[in-house]
């Protein structure tokens, strides 16, 4: 669990399986001793198994007045990860925070690593990458509720961001956690 001086917001996104009653991945943005990181819990593949998490983004350091810029950070990413299956732009995020888009982009990116469109790549490649090693869903089906327009934007998309394509994450991490926890790191880590 979070220690009192974190400040966190997670947001829940659930996805309904067959076989699977319910499984849910969360991502906050921590502050921790002045220091900003961004941490993702993913629920283990064993039954009964612990949520990963998994931190990441630039440890940003920051002063007490930007603890309410860090507040609105935090609501804006729940917000998005409450909203991926939808067309979000980053005009559409940064008026939902109230700052112009410049201001936004600048303190997300100083603050999480990413900038606002990259996180929310991101944050869908980590949910389309667990719903595909978690089910039997179609793959147009897990892109077109995860906010992606077609199979081969998807596809593109999932290639570009982890080597591999939605079929091989499939046939290569089902079962395979130590592998999708090396992707989630990879994706939240960035060189």
């Amino acid at each position: 669990m979070l220690s009192s001086n974190t400040v966190a917001l997670h947001a829940d996104k659930t996805y309904h399986q067959q076989k699977m009653s319910r499984s849910s991945i969360r991502a906050s943005i921590e502050l921790r001793q002045s220091a900003v990181r961004v941490t993702v819990c993913v629920p283990s593949v064993q039954p009964g198994g612990r949520m990963t998490r998994y931190t990441g983004g630039a440890s940003a350091m920051i002063g007490e007045r930007e603890k309410s810029v860090v507040a609105v950070i935090q609501q804006m990413v729940e917000w998005i990860d409450n909203h991926l299956d939808e067309n979000l732009s980053v005009d559409r995020i940064s008026s939902k925070s109230g700052y112009s888009i410049w201001h936004f982009q600048r303190k997300f990116v100083q603050l999480t690593g990413l900038n606002v469109y990259e996180y929310v790549r991101v944050r869908r490649i980590i949910n389309t990458a667990y719903i595909l090693t978690r089910s039997r869903k179609r793959i147009l089906e897990v892109a077109v509720e995860n906010g992606f327009n077609c199979q081969a934007s998807f596809t593109r998309t999932m290639r570009d961001l982890t080597g591999y394509t939605p079929g091989q994450i499939r046939a290569h991490f089902t079962g395979n956690e130590e592998g999708l926890v090396d992707i989630i790191h990879a994706l939240i880590n960035p060189a």
